[in-house]
């Protein structure tokens, strides 16, 4: 890795934009960091900041088919559109649904909506989710991706406290080969990884 910014890596292997460890919040203040956000599950605002993700389930599986909201946060906007539409989800948060059964079971789609950023352990959380899906599952993955012309020092994505690691497409074409993925699509923040 080479540090041409004062707080982030740039991975020499997977392109990503990595947090330096010692500005990591703690696990309590990261907590905190996320009751501050207004995530209301009946605003028509973050219905539709989320409905990539929801869209895409609704055309692309069917109620029959099981879902796994993971990092679902205080405010599971997803995972309610798909309930009001009788499909089945069930949710996982390490700090709000810390319910740890439920990562011992598989799942058609798994699909996470700004979490991705927070993974202060990358591969071990990417090797957890592909063990989650079943064959033929879709992971659905919503995040800003850093591109050109975007100027990393002054980019709003990286002043959230609690975003360690920040992607690239290249990041997530390294992502799909590591774990085996078939398919890796991306259009604009949503990125959907085919086993």
């Amino acid at each position: 890795m080479n540090k041409p910014d004062e707080e982030y890596y740039s991975c020499s292997c997977c392109k990503a934009w990595v947090k330096e460890k010692g500005l990591y919040l703690s696990p309590e203040e990261e907590r905190l960091h996320y009751l501050s956000h207004n995530n209301d599950i009946n605003d028509p605002r973050y219905k539709k900041f989320s409905s990539p993700i929801s869209d895409y389930i609704l055309k692309h599986f069917t109620k029959e088919q099981e879902g796994l909201d993971f990092g679902s946060g205080t405010g599971p906007v997803i995972s309610g559109v798909l309930k009001e539409a009788n499909y089945p989800v069930t949710q996982f948060d390490p700090f709000f649904a810390n319910f740890t059964e439920v990562l011992e079971l598989q799942y058609d789609y798994v699909f996470a909506c700004e979490v991705v950023e927070h993974f202060q352990n990358p591969r071990e959380e990417f090797h957890k989710l592909s063990k989650l899906l079943k064959p033929n599952g879709k992971l659905l993955i919503m995040t800003h991706i850093f591109e050109a012309p975007l100027v990393f020092k002054t980019w709003y994505y990286r002043k959230d406290p609690t975003h360690v690691f920040i992607y690239r497409r290249e990041t997530f074409e390294y992502i799909a080969a590591e774990f085996k993925f078939n398919k890796c699509e991306i259009e604009g923040r949503l990125v959907v990884l085919s086993k």
